[in-house]
């Protein structure tokens, strides 16, 4: 069994097990998919139906939809998929680089094993989905909406911007979020106990019911109290000791 270090965050690092990429993220080992670009065939968007092996690097998908599809060990690069309608759809062992599935709409989605790098997914609404392995690294999901999602495997958001994110009626037990800005984002009946919050700005956090059982380090308990006085309107009073 061999290990390879490459290039790392601080709690952050990708090593190599026995040819499968793990991205570790605080106490996370994440599975990445293991793609060969010398094995991929080149598809333009959009396409219909399964996606197997493929390149999806040309080509709009702007409107399109995709129903009751596979999409596995697959490269989907630098694709305008904005107002995007999946539903039923499995992605496994895929990566998304720099896609744009601002406004799509995500339902029924299973997610495993799969890596967004610099994707935007402003206002996107991801309903009834499950991620089981997934990294989310420098992406942007302001506005984005998750109702009924939940990790069946370890799931990590790097370094990419919820903003205005809302989150409800969502398990969120296998999570972690490192270097990420959460200003204004809403948990709403979302579980998050187990969820690993530390190295990030919880100031603004919106629905601290929800936060009951995550972790945070020491450093945060600043930004939790100015959280606690906001959201529940506790009136502060005299001199500070």
């Amino acid at each position: 069994m061999a290990f390879q270090q490459g290039n790392s965050l601080p709690d952050a690092r990708t090593i190599t097990v026995s040819c499968v990429p793990i991205r570790t993220v605080r106490d996370l080992m994440i599975e990445l998919p293991a793609l060969d670009p010398g094995a991929l065939k080149p598809v333009t968007a959009p396409w219909s139906g399964n996606l197997h092996d493929a390149h999806v690097a040309s080509g709009n998908g702007v409107r399109s939809d995709l129903l009751d599809a596979r999409l596995r060990r697959s490269h989907l690069e630098r694709l305008d998929l904005t107002e995007t309608v999946w539903e039923d759809v499995a992605a496994v062992g895929c990566t998304f680089e720099r896609v744009d599935l601002s406004a799509a709409r995500l339902t029924g989605v299973t997610i495993e094993r799969c890596h967004f790098v610099g994707c935007t997914l402003n206002f996107a609404n991801i309903a009834e989905t499950t991620f089981d392995n997934v990294l989310f690294e420098n992406c942007r999901l302001n506005n984005a909406t998750f109702t009924e999602v939940r990790t069946t495997g370890p799931t990590a958001f790097v370094g990419s911007v919820l903003v205005n994110a809302v989150v409800r009626d969502s398990s969120l037990r296998q999570i972690a979020l490192q270097g990420c800005r959460l200003r204004q984002i809403t948990f709403d009946d979302a579980d998050l106990r187990g969820a690993d919050l530390r190295g990030n700005r919880i100031a603004e956090i919106i629905g601290l019911a929800s936060l009951r059982g995550a972790v945070i380090e020491a450093a945060q308990l600043a930004d939790l109290t100015d959280a606690i006085i906001r959201d529940l309107e506790v009136e502060v009073r005299g001199p500070a000791t």
